[in-house]
């Protein structure tokens, strides 16, 4: 290419340029001018417009309780033997008495009737000892009649008669105590019958069965018997266990009302009353153990579930709350946005960044330890559109004064 074309391209290409950039600059001060004389216009951000309350409120601990039954035991065998009958299946509810399982004790009722035929035997050797000791009784009496009256008789026999009487007196004593030991011997088998049958001792619920008819129940090691099940008592009223740190126990005493939460429980907390309190600190955990009561009619509750329990660690104070909603979360801090007056126009209200330090939630508030004051306005809904000194637009309606704004807190 010439280099006379190269020369007239870029001098075009120049042309061009200059033309493009004053039509711009013309349009810059076209567009300034009109703004310079309308004022300018700033949008307003529409936020929902909240105010800072103060509450009463207690400082609370959140722990885990766990629920036990007022009763509850584990179902073993005392005697090995072999089972005969299993009268419970698995989660059955039992009443008082009713009869759980049997063993076989065909063996201990013939040991049984051989007891009871040698009580019997001991009975009669009894009364054949009694007739003993009547008969030595009454010749004795003659004998010293006899003495007395004739001295035909030697005082030799008064003393062979007396004699007499003393030991057919103590066979009969013997005697006496073999039947009290046949008897007893009749008690023991009977006992040991009536543990082959296990009974509930009070109304409940009893576990997973793990028996069957025909199987042998062996005594363990340490002389326990075989798990049959367990057994927890239903009544209209449980146990709501859970443990408080030690530094928490001049807060918590006997009559103290803490709040329960679980699904069963439904929507709202469920006050509890504190029954009692364990004599001493755990010393590996250094937690105390305190107990509630529950209300457990319709059987709620089970054994072993366990329930969020809300214990007061502090005495009541008032405090700030604000809607979550008005909150701003970040990982540097947390921070609201406050209205305030505009400092030009009055009429306006703007944006303000505030730091707070927040403390725990109350339903749908939040406390605000520091950095906000009663009374303060704030934005609620639609905060998350607004910016430090940003303008705004009370949703449904025109800005307010800030006049009645309190003072703010830091």
């Amino acid at each position: 290419m010439k280099r006379s074309a190269i020369l007239a391209a870029f001098g075009v290409f120049g042309v061009l340029l200059a033309v493009g950039g004053g039509l711009a600059w013309v349009k810059y001060r076209q567009i300034r001018s009109a703004g310079a004389g309308q004022g300018g216009y700033e949008p307003a951000e529409s936020v929902e417009v909240v105010e800072a309350r103060q509450v009463p409120w207690q400082a609370t601990s959140d722990l885990v309780g766990t629920v036990l039954a007022l009763r509850s035991v584990e179902i073993r065998n005392e005697l090995e033997g072999v089972v005969t009958k299993v009268g419970f299946q698995s989660g059955d509810l039992v009443e008082e008495g009713q009869v759980l399982l049997v063993q076989d004790d065909s063996s201990d009722r013939a040991e049984l009737a051989t007891a009871e035929a040698g009580v019997r035997v001991a009975q009669a050797a009894v009364d054949v000892a009694q007739t003993r000791v009547d008969l030595s009784r009454a010749e004795a009496a003659r004998v010293k009649s006899a003495a007395s009256t004739s001295g035909a008789v030697s005082g030799m026999d008064v003393d062979r008669a007396q004699t007499e009487v003393a030991r057919s007196a103590a066979d009969l004593e013997r005697l006496r105590a073999e039947v009290q030991q046949a008897e007893a011997r009749v008690g023991e088998i009977r006992t040991r019958i009536a543990k082959r049958t296990i009974k509930a001792p009070f109304r409940g619920r009893v576990g997973i069965r793990t028996v069957h008819e025909g199987q042998f129940l062996a005594q363990q090691m340490g002389g326990q018997g075989s798990p049959i099940t367990t057994l927890q008592e239903v009544s209209d009223t449980i146990y709501l266990d859970f443990a408080i740190p030690q530094e928490y126990v001049s807060r918590v005493h006997v009559g103290t009302v803490v709040m329960a939460a679980s699904p069963v429980f439904g929507n709202e907390p469920v006050p509890l009353k504190v029954v009692a309190m364990d004599a001493a600190v755990n010393n590996v955990t250094r937690n105390i153990r305190v107990r509630t009561v529950a209300d457990n009619r319709g059987d709620r509750l089970r054994p072993g579930m366990f329930v969020q329990v809300r214990v007061p660690v502090e005495d009541p104070k008032p405090v700030v709350v604000v809607p979550a909603t008005a909150v701003r979360r970040a990982s540097y801090a947390d921070q609201v946005f406050v209205i305030v007056p505009d400092k030009a126009d009055a009429t306006k209200m703007r944006a303000s960044q505030r730091f707070v330090k927040l403390g725990p939630s109350l339903g749908e508030d939040v406390v605000v330890v520091s950095g906000l004051a009663p009374g303060e306005r704030l934005a609620g809904m639609g905060s998350f559109k607004l910016r430090e000194g940003a303008l705004v637009m009370p949703a449904g309606g025109a800005p307010k004064a800030a006049g009645s704004a309190g003072a703010a807190g830091h």
